[in-house]
């Protein structure tokens, strides 16, 4: 009797160990040092939204980092024409700017530079293609910032049109 209690205590004594061995020991416990952070800031002029709203294209610009004097957009290759452009800030009010539009382009030259800290929503209204399938319009979009030389690629503004078939 003795044997089967010293077995069985011996039997649990070894179970106990080798589970208390083989498990895993915690990620604290193995990390002496902290991760590091790494902050990420946008501090240029980037695209944070484009679409349509009832039947009109937008665009809209966020203006960080420095103060934009002209907006370039390339427009798509589909795009035949478009009635009416209309520039507006982040709450709703018609930006000042002259426009210049050619086939492939249209370049705002803003009346006074718009400052940092808000954003252009530029609108395309009347817009037709010529191909009537397309689905996918893609704007290019490049910035001059004030008291810096030559064009900042802003980005890509995609514009899913639904099908009007």
């Amino acid at each position: 009797m003795k044997r089967f209690i010293f077995g069985a205590l011996s039997a649990l004594i070894l179970t106990t160990s080798a589970s208390a061995i083989a498990s895993p020991a915690k990620s604290e416990q193995l990390n002496t040092q902290q991760p590091s952070q790494i902050a990420s800031t946008i501090n240029v002029p980037h695209i944070t939204d484009a679409g349509v709203f009832n039947g009109t294209h937008f665009i809209r610009v966020a203006v960080d980092g420095m103060s934009v004097q002209n907006l370039m957009i390339t427009l798509p290759y589909q795009m035949e024409r478009f009635d009416r452009v209309q520039i507006h800030d982040q709450f709703g009010r018609e930006i000042a700017a002259k426009t210049q539009i050619t086939k492939e382009r249209l370049m705002i030259a803003f009346d006074q530079p718009v400052a940092t800290g808000g954003f252009i929503e530029v609108q395309f209204t009347g817009v037709k293609t010529r191909i009537p399938a397309a689905r996918t319009l893609l704007y290019g979009v490049t910035a001059q910032r004030v008291g810096l030389q030559g064009d900042i690629p802003v980005g890509t503004a995609r514009i899913d049109v639904l099908d009007q078939s």
